[in-house]
């Protein structure tokens, strides 16, 4: 007997359409910040895939609200980008069972973001020294005290790059490049923002997450090809 393929958790059975309006009204209790704007924002970036009528209105089945749901709780729950819920979405939908990256911790990794630290602090928790946080801050890659969690990451990687003989002043491009990089982020972000309509600030936050996952991608990806040559 042929195998039978699993199924898709997202298309393996049949239920009656919705229109965005009662599409709302079923995930707004949960989701209070949900609008039409965003649900097209998600269809836009492939993570949903409502039918369309002759007319070209929107019908979602009952499979299509609960993968909205699912996006919307990794959102919020484990702070997940968007390329890594897609890619979750996609395993479930070939029959796998995967698991989320850091699944459990990002919530309070989240919350301590808006945690401020000491000097002292900081030199406990990352080993750097007041020398290196002085070169650091010269080239702009640290701030002032009280620092940022942004801060604290950053000194940590500082310390770690000393043992190849790599410090604050040699990253004074890579500095410069990530400003380059921010720039590109908010002009493009910037024309959504204006629109002030309740999705605008979330469908930039999605923009900007998405352009910086990508410009990551190829940073990586052209770092990785001299590593491969070194190491082949």
């Amino acid at each position: 007997m042929a195998e039978v393929a699993p199924a898709s958790i997202f298309s393996a059975r049949q239920v009656k359409l919705f229109n965005i309006g009662q599409v709302l009204a079923v995930l707004n209790p949960d989701f209070p910040d949900l609008t039409p704007s965003k649900l097209r924002f998600l269809e836009e970036q492939g993570l949903i895939s409502p039918q369309r009528t002759n007319s070209g209105y929107r019908k979602f089945t009952e499979l299509d609200i609960e993968r909205i749901q699912i996006v919307l709780e990794l959102q919020r729950d484990q702070y997940l980008p968007l390329r890594v819920i897609r890619t979750y979405l996609a395993d479930l939908d070939a029959g796998k069972q995967p698991t989320l990256p850091g699944s459990g911790a990002a919530p309070q990794l989240a919350s301590s973001r808006n945690r401020k630290f000491t000097r002292i602090e900081v030199i406990t928790e990352t080993g750097i020294t007041d020398g290196l946080i002085a070169e650091a801050q010269d080239v702009s890659l640290i701030g002032q005290e009280p620092f940022e969690a942004t801060d604290l990451e950053i000194a940590k990687s500082i310390v770690h790059l000393q043992r190849f003989g790599i410090s604050p002043r040699h990253l004074r491009g890579l500095k410069a490049s990530a400003d380059r990089e921010i720039g590109i982020i908010e002009g493009v972000v910037a024309p959504v923002l204006s629109k002030k309509d309740t999705g605008s600030r979330s469908r930039a936050a999605h923009y900007a997450a998405e352009i910086e996952s990508q410009f990551s991608a190829i940073r990586s990806e052209l770092i990785r090809a001299v590593v491969d040559k070194i190491d082949g």
